[in-house]
């Protein structure tokens, strides 16, 4: 059964990562969870799904006096687990449901975890920014690495193709949970790769600027060592910065192309301890003209990950503008990474 408990006394006795991913029943957050489970595979990880209501009691809710929308939630959550199961049947997971502020509770929770997985809607309507709040909100304070993940259209066609009729009975890995029966979702179909061609690694970008982006470049290498990937590190700069307005300031380097190689060696010896750390992993360093925003957005249109560092903070979502903007506009999941 799920555990209705206090997630802030959760403390972690081996050496084992763990993952969270928070569940509120929407499709991103199913998307979320579907990214956590596979990220928890690659390291070897436990994972749990921490369903958090503001609503919720302390009653059992298999109990004979649950309510009924709480019973209906509890089944919900369970039904993840053992689609979750019958994704990775070795990965360990567990499901935990808590009460309280939402943002507030995946913050404490986090404290326990390695990486903390959440849904996070696509930019637009105002609803989505609403939406969003308590994402942004746990990912600005949280103090382990925070992943955004969004729902694609290949999720809603994989959910749509799931067999009418075919059914997975699969035991969720909770405390005396029983089988749950699950639709058995089809095999999503193999991407064509030419004959005698290597498929696509996949590639991670990674935010940077400066020393406080280390963090950052050493997430991004390790999860590209995971996943066989490859890091492109981008710095993001302005040919005329806002301290332009000051008397007397003349620009370092008049010439853009040779200004980039210049920034890009400095940068390449700022990473050569990283590099060093991680030998087999490819890392490209670019510095690209046109501010750090544009920079990022545009490396990251067709990459597989962008991870980017950020200042923790105790209150509120302020991510930088930089940041807040990364996560609205990029289509890939995002990792915050906090750093000093």
């Amino acid at each position: 059964m799920t555990d209705v408990t206090d997630v802030t006394d959760a403390t972690d006795v081996t050496m084992t990562q763990k993952i969270v991913s928070g569940y509120d029943g929407s499709p991103q957050a199913r998307a979320a969870a579907r990214w956590a489970a596979a990220e928890a595979e690659r390291r070897g990880a436990e994972l749990t799904l921490l369903r958090v209501w503001p609503w919720l009691g302390t009653a059992d809710p298999e109990g004979p006096g649950a309510d009924p929308a709480q019973q209906a939630e509890h089944e919900d959550l369970e039904a993840l687990a053992a689609d979750v199961l019958a994704a990775h049947p070795d990965l360990t997971v567990t499901t935990q449901a808590a009460a309280g502020d939402p943002a507030d509770l995946l913050v404490a929770a986090a404290a326990a975890y390695d990486l903390a997985v959440l849904g996070s809607r696509a930019p637009g309507a105002v609803a989505d920014l609403l939406g969003n709040s308590v994402a942004l909100s746990v990912a600005a304070r949280a103090a382990c690495p925070v992943a955004l993940v969004r729902e694609h259209p290949a999720d809603r066609d994989a959910a749509l193709a799931a067999a009418p009729d075919g059914e997975l009975a699969v035991a969720a890995a909770t405390a005396g949970a029983p089988p749950v029966t699950v639709p058995a979702a089809a095999p999503a179909a193999a991407p064509a790769v030419p004959p005698g061609s290597a498929p696509e690694r996949p590639e991670i970008v990674v935010g940077l600027a400066g020393e406080s982006s280390l963090p950052a470049v050493e997430f991004a290498l390790a999860e590209a060592a995971r996943s066989g990937g490859r890091v492109r590190a981008v710095h993001g700069w302005e040919m005329v910065p806002l301290l332009a307005a000051a008397p007397g300031w003349l620009p370092p380097d008049p010439d853009a192309d040779h200004h980039g190689e210049r920034l890009e060696a400095d940068l390449d010896q700022l990473l050569a301890p990283v590099r060093a750390a991680h030998p087999d992993v490819e890392l490209q360093v670019e510095a690209r003209l046109g501010g750090a925003t544009g920079a990022l957005v545009s490396a990251a249109e067709h990459a597989d990950l962008l991870v980017l560092g950020r200042h923790p903070h105790l209150f509120g979502s302020r991510l930088g503008t930089v940041v807040h903007a990364a996560v609205q506009h990029s289509t890939a999941p995002v990792v915050l990474v906090p750093h000093d």
